[in-house]
């Protein structure tokens, strides 16, 4: 090929020149190219030359070298041909060999297996003592690796071997021995030793179980001998798990679990009874029984917290052992709907639930998920029993040390019994009843709440124990509440028990005075149901509802007492004076416009008062006029008028506990913490509603004061009327006594005030008796025309009346009457002659009135005509001073008008 190349490139050179030489055009361009051509191959010539000189001598050695390789090859070839003959003889020898060593070994394998089968049968043999040894104690993960790996051989290797026989039946029985035990440590230490560890069970508080969900935390479990696994229960739980599911029992232990459930639980409720009842008996406490059912149901649901962290522990071990998805009955959820099946039954028993309790309760249907067979007369029936008959000892040692390790064993032992869960019967730790929901509502609200969190409970749907409260507050506990309080009021308030006054330190009540015995019950109805709403704070609004019935029924049961005490509602009783003026609101309208009125009910200041006696006593005389008052229009029993006095203070004094009772409610941050929605929104209207119901009883509380002040001064008219009208006051002999009417009177108004400053302030006190100087100088002198005749005795007569009325008043207001030294002054004017009269009126001015001048100077000349001629002269005397008085009535008139328009100018 590279001869080739190198012709065929010297024929394109070549071809290359012919062509230059052809492209050349002049003769003399031609001849230098043939020239320079000619001269380049010379070169090359030479060059040819001296390269074959110079390699002749290396193609002479060519031959040379290929002779020695040729024979070299041949020597080679017949070295490798005598090496494969002794590979080929090497091979054979080897094969006969190998079969010699493959023999050696098969027997080698024999007698290696025959000798550990042999140290198996010795272990095998031996195995029993430490089986006893780790079950001993209680290294259960050991104990069943070595049960299961022996029983695997003797079902194998060793399954021949017949002598083996009667051990692998012991092995086989231990083998449901051990998990008949590894069931009993599991449900010991799920319902006995559980509650030791707090620090992760308190994590159910807020609603997180144990931390176990992280896969690292379920790698097998190695077990230390040289420590107790018992330290810690839940690291022995999951090696009582991993032994079960190395017996390949795990299916079977979660059906004993789920099947034992509720009977261990309702074991732990018993127990934790009796084992309290036990221990306040020995530290004498047994008294304070209130108390007990909380602290019972706190220490079972600190107990069933403890269970449930347990049970939480083995259901995820046994969830991650296991390694088919099939839905089993023992799960977290399955758990707590024991744990709440059993807490209902507490609640059952300690609420009342199931019993009736009287009239009180209203009937409801029974819980549609609670099975009967769950009823707790089933579990906690006390009426088929019927205690043994106990010989008494002459010695006891309950107390004892001795004693009590005997008592401590006994109850383990009950415990750990089959029939555990009715070997004690639940002791009435105290009062069955609907109220002690009051005592713990709080405690399973919040144990509600934990399970919501660690079942994840979202939404509307309610957990059966939530569902149950629920149902026995709405359908038992406010029915019964409502009818208990309706019935203390009823017996407080029925009949004369309605009026009994109850005397109680004022530091304990703030009022310094008796108040109703229905006041007060009425008022710790309110100071319960108060209560009821901080530990209830979810049916404050119920609660609230209570209250305002409470508070209307109460209004209606005292005005009723107002009516009878009134007469109003008395069948075949006259209608009372007092209560016809009390139906005339002008008459109301003028008592209450009077300026003593805004400091009876702290009014002060909110309208004018521009009332006066003057006009309460033309409005009186209205409804008076001029018979004489009967004496069955009165209300004649003073006491009757003390209890309206004490209905008056008991409704006032509640209508400040009301008030603050309100203001209380508003200002209490711990309970609007506690309260939402519909809650707050009503909390902060309540004010409002409790208004309504307090200007209602204020309403009466007035209505009872003005009944009060009316009837103070129907007595004053009534008697005073009977006074004027019916005595002779033309008397020669004048005895030193008063008239016997004005003695009745003193003496009614004396004991009133007397008896009534005890049960009213002394601003109702003053109130009802300020102004009956007025009253009485009003009777007094606007009655003088119905005297016939009065003479010097006479006017002393009426002088000692009026002092003797004076100085009664002035006993019971402490204050000068001045009004009734008017009266007396009136009839002093009688003293005089008719013209002396008339020069005092213009000398001193006038100090009466038109027509009680008159009345004056007619009693005047009828007390002094004697004959018919006289009598004639005296009308036309009469008729001149009357003529007279009215000229100087008027021109006193016209000057005192003239005064006032001057002072206007002015």
């Amino acid at each position: 090929m590279s001869y080739l190349s190198s012709e065929s490139e010297n024929e394109s050179h070549l071809l290359n020149v012919i062509v230059s030489l052809q492209a050349q055009e002049l003769q003399c361009d031609v001849n230098r190219t043939k020239n320079k051509n000619i001269s380049e191959f010379q070169q090359i010539d030479a060059k040819i030359n001296e390269q074959l000189t110079d390699n002749h001598n290396a193609l002479k050695q060519i031959p040379e070298v290929y002779s020695n390789v040729l024979d070299r090859i041949k020597f080679a070839q017949g070295k490798i041909k005598s090496c494969k003959e002794k590979i080929d003889r090497c091979k054979t020898s080897l094969q006969c060999q190998r079969e010699d060593l493959k023999r050696l070994y098969l027997d080698s394998v024999t007698n290696g297996q025959i000798l550990d089968l042999l140290a198996r049968i010795d272990k095998v043999r031996e195995v029993s003592g430490v089986l006893d040894a780790y079950i001993k104690h209680k290294h259960y993960q050991h104990a069943t690796k070595l049960l299961k790996t022996n029983v695997a051989l003797l079902e194998g290797n060793l399954s021949s071997v017949d002598a083996l026989k009667d051990i692998k039946d012991e092995l086989k029985k231990r083998k449901d021995t051990l998990h008949l035990e590894l069931i009993q440590q599991l449900q010991n230490h799920l319902y006995l030793k559980a509650p030791s560890a707090k620090e992760k069970v308190q994590l159910f508080r807020s609603g997180e179980p144990p931390e176990m969900d992280n896969e690292e935390e379920y790698e097998d479990e190695e077990e230390d001998l040289t420590k107790d696994p018992e330290e810690d229960t839940y690291k022995f739980l999951k090696l009582l798990i991993q032994s079960l599911q190395q017996l390949d029992r795990l299916d079977e232990t979660e059906e004993v679990l789920e099947k034992n459930m509720e009977s261990e639980l309702r074991s732990i409720l018993n127990n934790t009874a009796q084992d309290l009842l036990y221990k306040k008996r020995l530290t004498n406490q047994i008294d304070n029984q209130p108390t007990l059912f909380p602290e019972l149901l706190e220490e079972c649901f600190a107990k069933y917290r403890a269970v449930a962290a347990s049970h939480h522990v083995v259901i995820n071990a046994i969830e991650h052992l296991r390694f088919s998805s099939q839905a089993n009955r023992y799960s977290n959820s399955r758990v707590w709907s024991n744990i709440q099946t059993c807490v209902e039954y507490l609640l059952r028993d300690y609420l009342a639930v199931d019993e009736d309790v009287t009239a009180q309760t209203l009937t409801s249907a029974p819980i549609s998920y609670v099975a009967a067979k769950n009823d707790m007369s089933v579990f906690f029936a006390r009426s088929g029993r019927r205690p043994e008959k106990v010989q008494p000892s002459l010695f006891s040692f309950e107390s004892s040390a001795t004693g009590l390790t005997r008592s401590s064993e006994c109850r383990t032992q009950q415990y750990n019994s089959d029939t555990a869960a009715t070997a004690y019967e639940l002791p009435a730790l105290c009062q069955k009843s609907p109220h002690n929901i009051t005592l713990v509502f709080k405690q399973i609200t919040n144990f509600i709440r934990e399970i919501n969190n660690v079942i994840n409970m979202t939404g509307t749907q309610l957990i059966p124990l939530q569902h149950f409260l629920n149902e026995f507050v709405d359908n038992k506990f406010l029915p019964t509440l409502q009818g208990k309080v309706k019935k203390h009021i009823a017996e407080a308030t029925e009949g004369n028990s309605g009026l009994n006054m109850v005397k109680l330190p004022s530091t304990k009540i703030g009022w310094p005075r008796p108040l109703l015995q229905g006041t007060l019950k009425v008022q710790e109805e309110l100071a319960e149901l108060r209560s009821l709403m901080n530990r209830m704070p979810k049916y404050c609004n119920k609660f609230l509802d209570i209250i305002y019935e409470v508070l209307k029924s109460y209004k209606k049961i005292c005005h009723n007492t107002f009516s009878n005490i009134v007469g109003i509602n008395v069948i075949g009783a006259n209608q009372t004076v007092c209560h016809i003026w009390f139906k005339d609101e002008k008459l109301k309208q003028i008592i209450k416009e009077l300026p003593a009125w805004p400091e009876v009910f702290n009014k002060g200041g909110l309208t004018e008062q521009t009332s006066t006696h003057a006009q309460l006593v033309t409005a009186i005389s209205i409804h008076l006029g001029k018979d004489i008052l009967d004496k069955d229009a009165m209300i004649a029993d003073s006491e009757r008028l003390i209890q309206l006095a004490q209905l008056q203070d008991s409704i006032n004094w509640l209508i400040q506990y009301v008030d603050n009772f309100a203001e209380n409610l508003q200002c209490d941050k711990e309970l609007q913490d506690q309260l939402t929605g519909s809650n707050m929104k009503l909390l902060e209207d309540c004010r409002n509603l409790l208004n309504e119901r307090m200007n209602e009883l204020l309403q009466l509380a007035e209505d009872c004061l003005m009944i009060l002040y009316l009837e103070i001064r129907v007595q004053c008219y009534y008697h005073l009327l009977i006074v004027l009208r019916k005595q002779e006051y033309k008397v020669d002999m004048v005895n030193s006594d008063p008239d016997s009417g004005v003695t009745l009177l003193n003496k009614f108004l004396s004991q009133l005030e007397e008896k009534i400053r005890d049960f009213l302030p002394l601003s109702h006190t003053k109130f009802l008796f300020e102004g009956l100087g007025y009253i009485m100088s009003s009777v007094i002198i606007s009655n003088a025309s119905y005297i016939k005749e009065i003479n010097n005795g006479g006017l002393k007569k009426m002088s000692r009346n009026i002092l003797a009325l004076q100085q009664n008043l002035t006993n019971i207001t402490l204050t000068h009457e001045l009004e009734l030294e008017r009266a007396r002054f009136y009839y002093e004017l009688l003293y005089q002659k008719p013209e002396e009269i008339l020069r005092n009126i213009v000398e001193q001015q006038k100090r009466f009135t038109k027509s009680e001048y008159v009345e004056l100077i007619q009693l005047y000349y009828r007390s002094n005509r004697s004959s018919k001629n006289n009598n004639k002269r005296s009308e036309k005397q009469l008729n001149l001073h009357l003529v007279k008085l009215n000229e100087i009535m008027e021109n006193e008139s016209d000057s005192s008008s003239e005064e006032k328009s001057n002072g206007t100018d002015l």
